[in-house]
């Protein structure tokens, strides 16, 4: 995966402005692995995610719940804790921007864990991608 940040919804909130340490990079790619292992998703399709071609795969959503949950986001029910979450976010990170994404992300539901996690993490790959991909003000 080529920016594998993407998968966990602090740290692609913060990605715009932070740096992940080696430890951090080396922990999402264990729980990477881990959860690819588990559900038996093709990682092309978490690749392409990372782009923001979303398949409607299964394997792909029960992925984004592993993930979530190995990184302390979500329970086993699939929701999210807002706790956990908020503690995570970084002293440089915009706060309050990453606040208000989380809060318009948090109540979605699926019919399953598995789906509400992957339409959670989809919110918040276009609600941050969407804001990078915007133009600076002009001066």
């Amino acid at each position: 995966m080529k920016s594998l940040a993407v998968i966990v919804l602090v740290l692609t909130i913060v990605s715009l402005s932070t740096q992940l340490t080696e430890e951090q990079q080396q922990k999402i790619k264990q729980n990477r692995e881990e959860c690819v292992k588990e559900t038996g998703v093709d990682p092309v399709l978490i690749d392409k995610a990372d782009q923001g071609d979303f398949s409607d795969a299964p394997k792909l959503k029960c992925f984004a719940k592993c993930f979530y949950q190995k990184a302390g986001f979500l329970n086993a029910q699939g929701e999210v804790l807002i706790d956990v979450v908020k503690e995570k976010i970084p002293a440089e990170a915009n706060k309050e921007e990453a606040l208000a994404i989380i809060e318009k992300c948090k109540e979605l539901k699926g019919q399953d864990a598995c789906e509400t996690a992957f339409l959670i993490h989809k919110c918040y790959f276009e609600n941050t991608h969407k804001k990078a991909a915007e133009p600076a003000p002009s001066a």
